[in-house]
């Protein structure tokens, strides 16, 4: 009898947490700053923090860090106007798939991407999945000074993840290669934290290499496939 007359009231905590939505971006929920509730989530609040307090040096720092010199004056309106258009029409919490050939400016646009989110404020991170595979074996060493958790949960956490040249390999991935990627993309579709990702493969060829379960994951996600001739060559 106790917990049927606990249960309306659980309901309807729930019910007002769903409509007490972000104004701004319309997940996260409204902050409480002592006891008046403000019209923005914390995120939010944050990425305005670091937009305000952003210069210009500050950020082309923190574009260099993730992209280096080659691509650093990487930019949207440098873009070919199709791809421009479904970039900037991306949503805001939406993952997105861009794959193609070498060479057709799937890390240009990667990093197009990454310039526009350094400037409005979001914490953005980059990271070639096969260098992170590695990086993360390499906290297995008695001697390391980070652990595997410490590693992926900074990636689960940032505003913009951007995973560069995932799934190279012709041959199914390890189980470790799988375990690192599905645990990272999992917990950011949970917080609805958007992942974008850079291929040779289309998404489902990418389920062949890892796991079906992968490949539904990333079926929500924007995909763009860009073509083109090897412009390294």
């Amino acid at each position: 009898m106790e917990k049927e007359k606990n249960q309306p009231q659980q309901i309807g905590q729930i019910t007002s947490l769903l409509s007490d939505r972000c104004e701004n971006c319309g997940y996260g929920l409204k902050h409480i700053y002592g006891n008046e509730r403000k019209k923005w989530c914390w995120e939010c609040i944050s990425v305005w923090n670091r937009k305000e307090e952003l210069t210009e040096i500050k950020a082309d720092n923190q574009i260099l860090g993730m992209v280096g010199l080659k691509y650093l004056d990487a930019a949207i309106d440098k873009l070919n106007e199709g791809l421009r258009d479904k970039l900037e029409g991306l949503k805001m919490r939406q993952d997105l798939y861009i794959y193609g050939d070498v060479g057709v400016g799937k890390t240009y646009a990667m990093a197009a991407l990454i310039r526009k989110y350094v400037y409005k404020g979001y914490l953005c991170k980059r990271i070639n999945f096969d260098g992170f595979c590695v990086k993360v074996r390499s906290t297995f060493a008695p001697a390391a000074k980070v652990t595997a958790y410490e590693l992926t949960n900074e990636l689960k956490k940032c505003d913009k993840l951007f995973i560069d040249d995932l799934g190279l390999k012709s041959e199914p991935e390890s189980q470790f290669a799988y375990d690192t990627f599905y645990d990272i993309l999992n917990k950011r579709q949970e917080n609805m934290q958007p992942t974008y990702i850079s291929s040779n493969k289309t998404i489902e060829q990418l389920g062949e290499t890892f796991d079906l379960r992968i490949a539904s994951r990333l079926k929500t996600a924007m995909s763009i496939e860009i073509k083109g001739k090897d412009r390294r060559g």
